[in-house]
């Protein structure tokens, strides 16, 4: 049966095309089959949700475990296929029966599990070559998987801790600029945007390599980066458009993190989230001038705030996308 061997030796390719493309390749995001499944299965899971924070945070985990077990199904699968091309292929060294396909689906997977316990065999050295990719193959998904999994749940933990940076700072971008100000200017700012701006950086590369980081929610808003970027970007408009000018932290910072959030949500929009179609409501100047701060006329801040529509609408856009509403933002 010759269809069944070259079918299989087409799904085992297409398996290890997308174990390579999902973990190796940095660049290329997810391979085209688990990009398939997990939007898929994040449809339904978000639909059934309605928005339940508790059941959405079960996504990612769910996700992550049903990408595995596809690369296993499609390897035993296509491997199962390709020892049943021939009548054949293996043999019954103890008790020498005629071979069905339980049994060599039951070969496959010690095959391909690696763990030779000798009751079937190879019948030529075909397939004994046969068996050996297979059983590489096979060291080929654990090793791999196994790296993956640790990979995907330490950028997990990136992606909440630097939400949590941000929000123990401040629980509001207004409180983020109140406490920023040393009586002068915002210089207290420096230190803080090097250090964001490279746990940003760094995290929005995780993000590209590993996209299944979108479906990983929780119920604690203090960790959700869906509600820390806002919060902190308008911390840095207010402080850039609303403060008089010469008050401003050192401007190659603020411009190294303002282009890493732009980098981030470019990122995000390229696998996850789509623009909304208003941007979020502006911050509000006046509890920050009564307390003391050099703030602008609104109609200036207003006017300056109108070039950032279109990245406002992907705050908002990646706020909506997380299930969460912009009553949120104020913690």
């Amino acid at each position: 049966m010759p269809i069944l061997f070259f079918l299989g030796i087409v799904i085992v390719v297409l398996a290890i095309i997308d174990i390579i493309w999902t973990i190796l390749w940095v660049e290329g995001g997810a391979g085209f089959i688990t990009k398939a499944l997990s939007s898929s299965l994040w449809r339904v899971m978000s639909t059934f949700a309605h928005g339940n924070r508790k059941a959405l945070r079960l996504a990612g985990p769910t996700m992550l475990t049903l990408t595995l077990l596809n690369w296993i199904f499609l390897l035993w699968l296509g491997w199962a296929l390709v020892f049943s091309g021939s009548t054949n292929a293996i043999t019954d060294t103890v008790n020498q029966t005629p071979i069905v396909w339980q049994n060599i689906v039951y070969y496959t997977g010690y095959t391909i599990f690696t763990l030779g316990l000798g009751d079937y065999s190879p019948a030529s050295p075909f397939w004994q070559i046969m068996t050996a990719i297979a059983s590489g193959t096979g060291m080929l998904f654990f090793t791999l998987g196994a790296s993956y999994i640790i990979s995907v749940v330490g950028a997990v933990l990136n992606k909440r801790s630097f939400s949590s940076s941000v929000i123990e700072i401040g629980t509001s971008s207004e409180e983020i600029v109140k406490d920023a100000w040393n009586g002068n200017d915002f210089s207290n700012m420096n230190l803080l945007l090097m250090d964001m701006s490279d746990q940003l950086s760094v995290l929005s590369m995780k993000q590209k390599a590993y996209p299944l980081l979108n479906y990983f929610h929780t119920t604690n808003k203090k960790e959700a980066i869906a509600i820390a970027l806002p919060i902190i970007d308008d911390a840095l408009s207010i402080i850039v458009y609303g403060m008089e000018a010469g008050t401003q932290p050192n401007p190659i910072l603020i411009k190294k993190f303002r282009n890493c959030i732009s980098n981030h949500l470019e990122t995000l929009e390229a696998t996850y989230i789509k623009s909304a179609d208003e941007p979020l409501a502006l911050p509000k100047l006046d509890q920050l001038k009564k307390d003391g701060l050099p703030v602008v006329k609104t109609d200036v801040f207003e006017s300056q705030m109108a070039g950032l529509t279109e990245r406002r609408k992907k705050l908002f856009g990646l706020l909506k996308e997380d299930n969460w509403q912009e009553k949120d933002l104020d913690l």
